[in-house]
């Protein structure tokens, strides 16, 4: 512990100096991943959004594929589509430290943007661009506008809070359940409740609906598939090993200090509920909120790491301003900890995907995921740039993966699709309408090294043309063959015969 002393007891400039040194070697370290490193499927599907603009997905609202646009304006490539995130978390970054540093103290400036910059989770966001990254930095900015107007000046900040507060929920509906704390917020602590005779409190949240209102138009437009298809994803059955492996698994990845504030610590707080200062009251409300929630949905169903997300945007201000003051002396070690857990995760991962020296084979090493369609950009390029005969066919799997990372890498003259079949709807469902590729023949690529068996009855033939596999240091991570197919009857096909 002698060197944790060491490090908070340099002068407040030194720890800042470090404090901007940390921050800006994350900024260029996102900056060399994300032009060193294929995209993966989800980023590569996302990047589809983009260059097919709506006001709504079957998975997710729009705000990702806008920022891809806008990011792609001059140019399509692997890093013009992950910039973007990187520059929104590094902006996201600067801005909380500045609302630290406003309305506590520096310190709390230091540990809200290290919170976000310096964590596993979150330096994801910066580096992989999903619907996640809108929602981070659109909800954390709800968060922070709607406590500048409870507790500084709510004809100011009100109605920019609900702006953000819409966008947020553009972005991932997710974002409705620290609204909901929120919301109540001022109901629940007696000394806020004036608020409630304001008008711009009610105006704020028509404007976030009114922000959010044409994803709801989109839904109506198309048979509610996004609320179809979401009922259906959550509801998956779980057991008591998926909660063990969510739970277990955000604790390495927000890191042990973090965790506790965002997970346990408001629980504690309720316990002394009357006795809180309002910042703390309120941040407890935004994260128990969804934390009950995911917590009580996790017992029954199997969720995905980054679904409890927003359990974790109070949390990090519940562990920034609960150790200022007094508390700072007692408790700066764990914060160091926490800092020195998340950077060494960070760099880890980082190294591992460079150059791999942890010996984890297939999903184990979740750096393979940069590697798992190497192949299309050398063996299936190759493939088809000599084989100019098959240049006119458009190619389906039955994946959205496949097809987007063809897209992408190799933007063939007819966008490659996917076909759902066995398997659920995805983006390519609406821009492709299934009956309009009834009667072709298509190049059809299998992950794996067969074709798959439940898409053969759809065909009239099929001949193997080559299979191939992705490496990663001369180790398979994934193997594929490409088909011709021949005659594809559709899926109304065996609906119409049944």
């Amino acid at each position: 512990m002698t060197f944790l002393k060491r490090i908070f007891n340099q002068p407040n400039n030194k720890i800042y100096n470090i404090f901007i040194f940390i921050s800006l070697s994350l900024v260029a370290l996102r900056l060399l991943f994300i032009s060193g490193t294929m995209l993966i499927d989800d980023e590569a599907y996302y990047a589809m959004y983009a260059r097919h603009l709506d006001w709504g997905y079957i998975d997710h609202g729009p705000v990702v594929g806008f920022i891809i646009r806008i990011f792609t304006l001059f140019g399509e490539n692997p890093f013009s589509i992950r910039i973007g995130a990187v520059l929104m978390m590094a902006i996201l970054a600067v801005i909380l430290y500045r609302f630290g540093k406003t309305h506590f103290n520096k310190t709390t400036g230091m540990v809200l943007s290290l919170g976000i910059s310096a964590n596993m989770l979150f330096h994801t966001n910066s580096i992989v661009i999903t619907p996640d990254l809108p929602l981070t930095f659109f909800t954390v900015l709800a968060i922070v506008y709607y406590y500048k107007a409870y507790c500084v000046d709510a004809d100011k900040y009100l109605i920019p809070a609900g702006i953000f507060l819409g966008l947020a929920m553009l972005s991932k509906i997710s974002a409705l359940f620290p609204a909901m704390g929120i919301a109540l917020f001022p109901f629940l602590v007696k000394e806020k409740r004036y608020i409630l005779k304001n008008i711009n409190f009610y105006g704020s949240f028509i404007t976030a609906f009114l922000v959010f209102l044409p994803f709801i138009i989109w839904n109506l437009q198309n048979d509610l598939a996004f609320f179809r298809y979401q009922g259906s994803h959550i509801s998956r059955a779980g057991d008591i090993g998926n909660f063990s492996e969510l739970w277990g698994s955000l604790i390495i990845l927000l890191g042990p200090i973090y965790f506790y504030y965002a997970a346990i610590q408001p629980y504690i707080n309720l316990s002394k509920w009357k006795n809180l200062p309002a910042p703390i009251q309120y941040f407890t409300v935004i994260t128990i909120i969804p934390m009950t929630y995911f917590l009580i949905h996790s017992f029954f169903s199997r969720l995905e790491a980054n679904w409890p997300a927003p359990v974790f945007f109070g949390g990090l201000f519940l562990m920034g301003i609960t150790n200022v003051g007094e508390r700072w002396e007692k408790r700066k070690s764990q914060l160091l900890v926490q800092l020195i857990f998340s950077l060494i995760l960070i760099a880890t991962v980082s190294f591992q995907t460079f150059n791999k020296f942890i010996p984890l084979k297939g999903k184990q090493d979740i750096t393979n995921r940069y590697f798992i369609y190497s192949s299309f950009n050398t063996e299936l390029k190759e493939f088809l740039d000599n084989n100019a005969e098959y240049s006119n066919y458009r190619i389906l799997a039955n994946n959205f993966q496949i097809p987007s990372m063809i897209n992408i890498y190799l933007n063939p003259r007819k966008e490659a699709s996917c076909l759902s079949i066995g398997y659920h709807e995805t983006l390519y469902s609406f821009i492709n309408d299934d009956k309009d590729l009834v009667g072709s023949d298509y190049l059809f690529i299998s992950s794996g090294k067969k074709f798959p068996k439940k898409c053969e009855k759809y065909f009239d033939g099929k001949i193997l043309l080559k299979q191939f596999s992705s490496k990663r240091n001369k180790e398979k991570v994934k193997n594929f063959s490409i088909w011709l197919v021949k005659g594809y009857k559709g899926k109304s096909y065996f609906e119409e015969e049944a």
